[in-house]
């Protein structure tokens, strides 16, 4: 790692390139081997590997701002071959990179030309706007009347998990007794309090703590990973801090203990990353998965004690930081952030829309949600709805004798890329069975991109309460 620091702006966006390398890697890393083996040559796999390479590069040289623009091009192109499966925080990650690129190419043709400069007047402003406004569509989908309740609510299903990876076994907080209905609220006030501590430059860094002790403790779930949920709202949230932290830390990492540590982050990332994309055989997924855990917590470990040691030496929880970019119309990219997050209410889309593990359904018109009660409606593909009776597909069987259903477009998508697929799902009270997904004029033709990329759906949970969709099934 190199460490010739001389600027807080030049600290500042060292650290950044690195820790957004780190999320990179904990990102591939989760994927579990979806860009699996090196013998694999399609364009998908090839675009993953190329982008694990870069992280690697950017973690040995993150003052590279080429290397940080690769990863950027890189990020958004990953996604789109995830998508429909993306995942919320590779969604935001992408937009992020696209505001960041956006910035520096603004730069690269200014004269004179001044990459660093944009970059921090324009690209990280940005993306404080486009993490407060993903934080904040967090925050208000958990105002939902299944959230709240701790029978289904993902607070409680989450705070068990975490307390059996920390060996709290027998402790369950899923019931109806008077302190498990707490939990929820609490979370509900923590998201909703770091928005507000962050919009509000007096309380910035307070904002900052309480975001990277809540998200780091999240990602001590072992049963279910959070460290790529967990690393990118760390990198971001760090954005918020004053330059005088930058400032402070920049002569420790012109240390060797941290360049060896750097390196040796960057060394076991070169390792996991290798071991995954060879093991076909998914022989070792759980053990990569330690690895890449134990990493993240060494990382936010470090980090946040760095947080904490210099605010309160300092005394100092407010930060004067910038929201606005001096070139006002790469608020397009915020812009873009607000609409896909009004997805939901819009029922333009409901997956992927800021509002994972929230127990928020809408669909029909209406939303369980208190806040916001009632949708738009603009599309009626939830409408069209199927009860899946039995399949052939495991992707599919999953869902018999569950009360979801699919909205038709999302068996459509499914079916379409699974030829030989035997179906048996109730469809308008009409029973249908398809041998063959490939013979089928609808479940055999595949869907328009802008529909299959683009306005993606969320199952519909018909039960009561909205469970705790804590894992995406094949068809969503």
């Amino acid at each position: 790692m190199e460490t010739t620091l001389a600027f807080p702006q030049e600290t500042q966006r060292t650290a950044f390139a690195w820790l957004w390398a780190l999320a990179v890697v904990m990102h591939l890393l989760y994927l579990s081997n979806s860009y699996a083996a090196f013998a694999s040559f399609t364009a998908d796999h090839v675009v993953h590997v190329a982008l694990a390479v870069a992280a690697v590069a950017l973690l040995i040289r993150p003052r590279s701002v080429v290397l940080l623009a690769i990863v950027c091009v890189l990020t958004p192109i990953t996604a789109w071959f995830e998508a429909p499966r993306l995942a919320n925080h590779w969604l935001l990650a992408s937009l992020v990179a696209l505001a960041l690129l956006s910035a520096m190419t603004i730069g690269a043709f200014r004269r004179p030309r001044d990459v660093d400069g944009t970059l921090c007047a324009d690209g990280f402003p940005v993306a404080r706007v486009i993490f407060l406004v993903v934080y904040g569509f967090c925050a208000l989908a958990k105002f939902n009347t299944s959230f709240i309740d701790p029978t289904v609510s993902c607070a409680n299903h989450f705070t068990d998990e975490v307390a059996r990876s920390l060996g709290l076994a027998t402790f369950t907080s899923v019931g109806d007794d008077w302190w498990m209905h707490a939990i929820p609220w609490i979370v509900m006030a923590i998201e909703s309090s770091v928005v507000i501590l962050l919009v509000i430059a007096r309380t910035r860094v307070l904002g900052v703590f309480i975001a990277l002790v809540f998200h780091g403790l999240i990602a001590f779930d072992t049963d279910h990973a959070f460290s790529d949920f967990s690393s990118v709202i760390a990198v971001l949230v760090l954005l918020f801090l004053p330059e005088e932290f930058f400032t402070s830390i920049a002569p420790r990492l012109r240390t060797t203990a941290v360049r060896i540590g750097a390196l040796v982050v960057a060394g076991l990332s070169v390792v996991a990353l290798l071991w995954q994309s060879t093991d076909t055989g998914r022989r070792s997924v759980s053990t990569i998965g330690n690895l890449r855990d134990a990493l993240w917590w060494v990382v936010w470990a470090v980090v946040t004690a760095t947080v904490v040691a210099w605010a309160v030496r300092r005394r100092r929880i407010s930060s004067s930081v910038r929201l606005m970019p001096e070139d006002r119309w790469l608020l397009a990219w915020p812009a873009l952030t607000f609409l896909i997050g009004c997805g939901p209410y819009l029922e333009l889309r409901t997956a992927t829309s800021w509002n994972m593990y929230a127990n928020l359904q809408t669909a029909r018109g209406s939303s369980n949600n208190f806040l916001i009660p009632v949708t738009a409606g603009l599309t009626d593909a939830q409408d069209d709805l199927v009860r899946i009776v039995s399949s052939t597909d495991p992707g599919l069987q999953v869902y018999a004798g569950t009360e979801i259903e699919l909205p038709f477009v999302n068996l459509r998508g499914y079916t379409s890329t699974h030829p030989d697929t035997a179906v048996t799902f109730v469809r308008d009270g009409e029973t249908v069975t398809v041998e063959h997904t490939r013979d089928d004029p609808q479940l055999g033709t595949a869907l328009p991109w802008w529909q299959e990329k683009v306005l993606v759906y969320r199952s519909i949970d018909t039960q009561g309460a909205v469970s705790c969709q804590d894992t995406t099934w094949a068809a969503r």
